[in-house]
């Protein structure tokens, strides 16, 4: 399977969303044979809506809602080929039982599309959230919407 490249609407990125585009494609083919994966296609029912601010500013307002940066996620991709330029989720505490994971996707200049789901934590319940057990993109979506409306972030629905 080839994973497509990044255009130049995805750029720049951080060092770590650059590493995960390099080492996660590799990884992928590797477990694809075994059943495993570590790039994954998002699901349209994720989809949050666009916030209308450069890259940094909605990394800076998902840092204030005590999102953290998630490396350990499979590399998202939108249908279109264009590639994650930022995975990062919130839990209520380490320990927490489900996370809200949230998926960053330049788009047109200035502007960031978000993608979103509700799922159990990798660190409390590994195999459950490997296998998709209990993933919700609707309510994830959701639930990121009323985040950023709490937290003055634009957003538009297209």
């Amino acid at each position: 399977m080839s994973i497509p490249r990044s255009d130049s609407r995805s750029l720049p990125v951080d060092r770590v969303t650059r590493l995960r585009r390099r080492v996660l494609p590799t990884l992928h083919r590797i477990k694809e044979p075994l059943g495993g994966f570590a790039v994954c296609t998002l699901d349209p029912a994720e989809y949050v809506g666009t916030v209308p601010r450069p890259l940094d500013d909605v990394r800076e307002a998902l840092r204030r809602m005590e999102f953290e940066r998630e490396p350990i996620a499979s590399l998202k991709r939108r249908s279109d080929g264009r590639l994650s330029a930022g995975s990062w989720a919130r839990r209520e505490s380490p320990l927490a039982e489900k996370q809200l994971h949230v998926t960053l996707i330049r788009d047109a200049p200035g502007t960031v599309e978000l993608f979103a789901h509700r799922e159990y934590s990798w660190l409390t319940h590994p195999y459950r959230h490997y296998t998709f057990d209990g993933w919700e993109p609707e309510a994830g979506a959701e639930r990121m919407r009323d985040l950023l409306a709490e937290h003055d972030v634009p957003l538009r629905i297209e």
